[in-house]
C-alpha cells in the first residue's frame, strides 16, 4: 500500500505542467523606444522632446516601439494614430495586421523593431515643430474589440542636420 500511495503521489507531481492561463481582460500597453543596446523597450514618458528622423524617402518620423502585457497571442490589427494636442488636429492615422507572438513568463511581449510614426510633410497649415502630439497604440482583435492600448504626448523638433529642409515640410 506504501509502494502504491508514493508512486501517486510521485505521478501526481510529475504530471504536465498547467497550460498557461489565458489573460482576462483588457492586456496593457507601454509605448517606449529601443534602449541605446536594442535589448528592450524604455518607456517614453509624457512631455518628452523627441528627434524627428528623416525617412527613406524625405518625410520624417518619430519612432516607437511598444511592450504589451497580458494580450493573447494571435492576429490583431495594430492602430497608430498622432493628434496635436493643441487643437487634437489628426497627424497621423494607419492600421496594419499584426501577428503579437506568445509571451514571456511575465506575460510580456515586445514589438520585434520600433515603427515609424509618421509626421510629415504635414497637411497645408498643420505644424508639428515643437508641438505636444498625442501619438496613441491600439491592438485589436477580429471583431474590432480593443485588447490593449496607451498613448504618450512627445514634442517632435527637427534634426540639427536637416533643419531647414525639416522646418519647411514640417510647419504645415
Amino acid at each position: 500500500m506504501g509502494r502504491a500511495l508514493a508512486l501517486a503521489l510521485c505521478l501526481a507531481g510529475c504530471g504536465a505542467a498547467p497550460a498557461p492561463t489565458p489573460p482576462s481582460g483588457p492586456g496593457q500597453l507601454t509605448l517606449g523606444s529601443l534602449l541605446p543596446d536594442g535589448s528592450a523597450v524604455m518607456p517614453l514618458p509624457d512631455g518628452m522632446d523627441v528627434t524627428l528622423v528623416e525617412g527613406a524617402q524625405g518625410g520624417f518620423h518619430v519612432w516607437m516601439d511598444f511592450r504589451s502585457h497580458d494580450v493573447a497571442p494571435g492576429e490583431l490589427t495594430l492602430e497608430r494614430t498622432a493628434h496635436r494636442l493643441s487643437d487634437d488636429q489628426l497627424v497621423l492615422r494607419t492600421k496594419a495586421p499584426l501577428t503579437v507572438g506568445a509571451p514571456d513568463e511575465a506575460g510580456d511581449w515586445e514589438l520585434p523593431m520600433p515603427l515609424p510614426m509618421f509626421m510629415c510633410p504635414s497637411p497645408v497649415g498643420l505644424s508639428v515643430i515643437d508641438q505636444p502630439i498625442v501619438f496613441r497604440m491600439r491592438l485589436l482583435d477580429g471583431t474590432g474589440a480593443e485588447q490593449a492600448a496607451s498613448d504618450v504626448t512627445l514634442v517632435p523638433h527637427c534634426p540639427d542636420g536637416a533643419r531647414e529642409f525639416c522646418e519647411r515640410i514640417c510647419s504645415g
